[in-house]
């Protein structure tokens, strides 16, 4: 006997719309692009606080290094995998996924990026660069045509994934393009360029040097070397030259 006749046929039903159920349906397309590449880095960035304080303001408690702030603050400080704080990831994070097993145990397993120790040439800086970096960032940097192009290029994607180490990289080879643009034709590097069109070879750390024994003296009570540079470190060649002229310093040894 066949069981197939006995059943009526009976029609399938029209597919019901989110309309008509109320319900929200996402289809594959639109959850793959829905993601975010860079989703965690900026869920688990450090918010850098902008607030421009007034006088009489009450300004939050701030930590200053003994040497300053070598580097300007990076926006997308990551704090989830901080390991990409001391390496060139490429914005590459730690995968999470399950191991579901055929009775339907579920184990946690984590993936980490491929990370490689590496050199790279900075053509800018004449030096090997030695951190850890990803293979991801490797292919980046062939393609770009070298560390130095890859660092310097402006799009947000590539500031938002260069890190805090291709941040502070990337800071010295502005700098070090700046200095060699400022010495082009000069024997000597030139660090600052005065009003009076002198140019200056000496470094920060040799004008601070020139400063203390100023500092020294003008201190009712003896100041140590580790206490003014707390207090001096922290300024700009600028603001050092300005403070030498105050004190009626001679710069013909240091200019050209």
């Amino acid at each position: 006997m066949n069981f197939l006749r006995s059943f009526p046929c009976v029609p399938l039903a029209a597919p019901t719309t989110s309309a008509q159920t109320g319900l929200r349906t996402l289809s594959s397309s639109a959850v793959v692009c829905g993601r975010d590449k860079y989703f965690k880095i900026s869920k688990y960035a450090r918010p850098i606080d902008t607030t421009v304080y007034q006088a009489g303001d009450d300004v939050p408690r701030q930590t200053i290094p003994a040497d300053g702030h070598k580097y300007p603050k990076y926006a997308y400080e990551p704090m989830f995998f901080k390991r990409q704080n001391r390496g060139l990831y490429a914005g590459l994070q730690r995968r999470a996924s399950n191991l579901c097993s055929e009775s339907g145990n579920k184990t946690k397993s984590f993936h980490l990026p491929n990370v490689v120790k590496a050199k790279l040439w900075s053509e800018t800086l004449n030096k090997l660069v030695c951190t850890r970096v990803s293979t991801t960032l490797l292919r980046n940097v062939d393609r770009e045509g070298g560390i130095d192009n890859y660092l310097l290029k402006e799009k947000p994607a590539r500031v938002k994934t260069i890190g805090i180490k291709g941040w502070q990289l990337k800071y010295d080879i502005l700098k070090q393009k700046e200095l060699n643009e400022r010495s082009q034709g000069s024997d000597v590097p030139i660090y600052h360029i005065l009003e009076s069109g002198k140019k200056i070879t000496a470094t920060k750390e040799k004008l601070l040097e020139l400063l203390f024994p100023y500092v020294y003296r003008e201190n009712y009570e003896p100041i140590s070397q580790k206490s003014y540079l707390r207090d001096h470190s922290w300024l700009t060649m600028e603001e050092l030259v300005v403070k030498l002229e105050e004190r009626g310093f001679d710069f013909s040894e240091i200019t050209v």
